[in-house]
């Protein structure tokens, strides 16, 4: 059989692969995309879009307060599950014709099969092999069994279990510092689950802003959300009433009766792609790559999750290291720049951090000014009872640099954006401060929290 020669093929279809594999393509190259399961990967399939389809139904049951307030009372609330998950399997179906019509019209082979690099140069998918130019790695991660004793129980699940239940649980722990639990958690508590949330950590989200953590678990525990923080699981053992876990935590030892245990921990997926035969390494955390998306050896890149700890797990950070990896691939010079991948929760208020928190700031060496404006005073905020919602801004004094952004709020995903632009355009704390927002919205309490960074705040009391 004649070996076909591609200018570059991407091993693996999710948002990273897809993403390099069209750029390849718009730049004149011939492309082949090897896939072995569906295309869209774990985020389209069993990650951001059904988790985020399904925090829309909790957003809307979170709002329902709020609409009694404003004379809107509705009387009985059905939750029909199923249908939330009908509707969630045909949108899904219908993203993934996309992505398949996507991939046609941009003339990309679609090569259906289990790829592994056969050296220098070459793939094999299934006994056939490939012959390419440049090579992109977007093969994402896989999940980790976790480590406590009675992890094999079958009550012990991840998401990709939990979508495939019929019916939800009635009592769940969620445990791990995964801040994609506390997503689950809040769907769940909504959805008549008693929900106990536990992580290792002294705090919930504890890599970010402690105001904004601070503020989300208030939030949480109001709508009755257990927390544990400094948790372990020391024992679990499987009785005719659930699960039985042994949890000690910052507040102590006790026992807890659950039906299931949710646990998510995941690590690049390294095995059986062949690293070693083009001298990379299939044994340690992840793919090492430079801001070109290069990996050590030569033309051959890496993209997405294979390429980092889960904290840099985004869907739009492996499809913008897919497109630089793209550009890099066909002869252009594209970087990645860290500092404007937003880290997201869809709970109710979201979560939008950007950069690096006050703390960190220090910690490099900034000589750092933080300010705050509360959506509290924020007169669109009030409309909404944005009660906990902030927008906090950290910037250098010397030059004024935007380091950081992190907000607490309805539609902190979309607000965010006007943050990665302004620090990818390089802007200032003094330029955010006179940027002119519309009113009413919360997007005004930018500028304000740039005005307090700068100790000239105008409306905060």
């Amino acid at each position: 059989m004649t070996e076909e020669t591609y200018d570059v093929i991407v091993l693996g279809g999710g948002p990273g692969g897809v993403a390099a594999a069209v750029r390849a393509s718009q730049l004149g190259g011939r492309v082949g995309l090897i896939e072995g399961e569906t295309l869209g990967g774990f985020c389209m399939n069993r990650g951001c879009i059904p988790f985020g389809h399904m925090m829309i139904a909790s957003n809307i049951l979170g709002g329902l307060p709020l609409g009694k307030e404003m004379g809107l009372d509705v009387k009985e609330v059905l939750k029909d599950y199923s249908a939330l998950i009908k509707r969630q399997n045909g949108l899904i179906d219908f993203m993934r014709m996309g992505v398949s019509g996507t991939l046609a019209k941009n003339k990309i082979k679609i090569i259906k099969g289990k790829g592994r690099i056969a050296g220098s140069g070459k793939i094999e998918v299934d006994g056939q092999t490939f012959l390419f130019r440049k090579l992109i790695l977007a093969t994402g991660a896989k999940w980790l069994k976790p480590d406590f004793p009675g992890a094999d129980l079958e009550e012990v699940i991840n998401s990709d279990d939990l979508l495939r239940l019929e019916a939800l649980p009635k009592k769940v722990l969620l445990f791990g510092e995964s801040p994609w639990l506390i997503e689950i958690a809040q769907f769940l508590n909504r959805y008549g689950t008693q929900v106990l949330l536990a992580t290792k950590d002294k705090r919930i989200l504890s890599m970010e802003s402690q105001t904004i953590a601070s503020r989300l678990r208030k939030v949480l525990k109001g709508e009755g959300v257990e927390i544990k923080t400094q948790a372990e699981i020391v024992a679990v053992m499987k009785k005719e009433d659930g699960a039985h876990v042994d949890l000690s935590s910052k507040d102590g030892a006790e026992t807890v009766v659950v039906d299931r245990i949710i646990h998510l921990e995941r690590a690049a997926a390294l095995k059986d792609l062949g690293l070693k035969t083009v001298h990379l390494d299939e044994e340690g955390p992840y793919i090492q790559v430079n801001d070109r998306m290069e990996t050590r050896a030569d033309g051959v890149y890496a993209v997405g999750d294979v390429t980092g700890d889960p904290s840099g797990h985004y869907s739009h950070r492996a499809s913008e290291g897919g497109i630089i990896a793209a550009e890099n691939a066909m002869g252009k010079k594209a970087f990645m720049n860290p500092k404007t991948m937003a880290r997201i929760l869809f709970t109710q208020p979201q979560v939008a951090c950007l950069g690096l928190t006050g703390k960190e700031a220090k910690g490099q060496g900034y000589d750092v000014m933080v300010g705050a404006a509360p959506f509290s005073v924020n007169p669109f905020g009030m409309i909404i009872a944005e009660n906990e919602g902030i927008v906090e801004v950290v910037a250098d004094k010397r030059f004024g640099e935007i380091l950081g952004v992190h907000i607490l709020g309805r539609n902190a995903s979309e607000m965010v954006g006007q943050a990665v632009l302004a620090m990818q355009m390089e802007g200032t704390v003094e330029e955010l401060a006179r940027a002119s927002f519309p009113h009413p919205t919360l997007s005004e309490s930018f500028a304000e929290a740039a005005r307090e960074a700068l100790g000239r705040p105008i409306y905060l009391p």
